[in-house]
């Protein structure tokens, strides 16, 4: 479902995209400042005119199971042509992902770059990744892979961070939701795992 919805908004506002930078390119005034000159010549126009992308977008849908996933990114590029209907493609820059549960609780998550891959059912975050829960969870990764269309959520690259109990590390993790009617949620700590504990004064 989330990943239709994708579909249908990208290929909308992309090629609307497009068409607005060509507007304000052939629409510039033939009286130019030279002063205003020189900051528009940062701009690599041609580079945008073959690379279109959407700034400040923001996706949102359901997963088969009940959880609310939103996808925010500073900018979304397509790395196909958005006129096909076979399965998107999409690169991000800055993304910023949050999985609300049922019950209110939620698992938020951010990274440097990232990619949303229809076919392979799934949103991949990469560069100093974090991942915080409503539950006190905040830890950090190099590499989060989410589903698109169900519940789960992994961690690859070294978890270190902290919880309730401690400080934690570990070779991965992987999130899952146990019910769906209760919005239950389980986060699981896999290889090598350690908990320096502390406990309450």
């Amino acid at each position: 479902m989330l990943g239709r919805q994708i579909a249908q908004l990208l290929r909308v506002a992309l090629p609307l995209g497009a068409l607005a930078l060509l507007s304000t390119v052939f629409l510039v005034p033939r009286g130019i400042d030279p002063q205003l000159a020189v900051d528009v010549s940062q701009i690599d126009v041609e580079d945008l005119a073959r690379d279109p992308r959407v700034g400040g977008a923001r996706f949102a849908g359901m997963t088969r199971d009940g959880t609310a996933v939103t996808i925010s990114a500073q900018t979304v590029r397509s790395t196909e042509d958005l006129q096909d209907n076979g399965p998107i493609h999409l690169l991000l820059d800055a993304p910023d992902g949050e999985l609300q549960f049922s019950s209110g609780r939620k698992a938020v998550f951010r990274g440097q770059e990232g990619r949303i891959d229809q076919a392979q059912d799934e949103i991949t975050v990469q560069g100093s990744v974090m991942l915080e829960t409503s539950d006190g969870y905040r830890v950090n990764m190099a590499e989060l892979i989410s589903a698109i269309e169900t519940t789960h959520v992994q961690g690859f690259g070294g978890i270190t961070g902290h919880g309730p109990a401690g400080d934690i590390t570990a070779d991965s993790l992987e999130l899952t939701q146990t019910d769906a009617q209760s919005g239950g949620y389980l986060l699981a700590f896999k290889g090598n795992v350690r908990l320096i504990y502390f406990p309450d004064d």
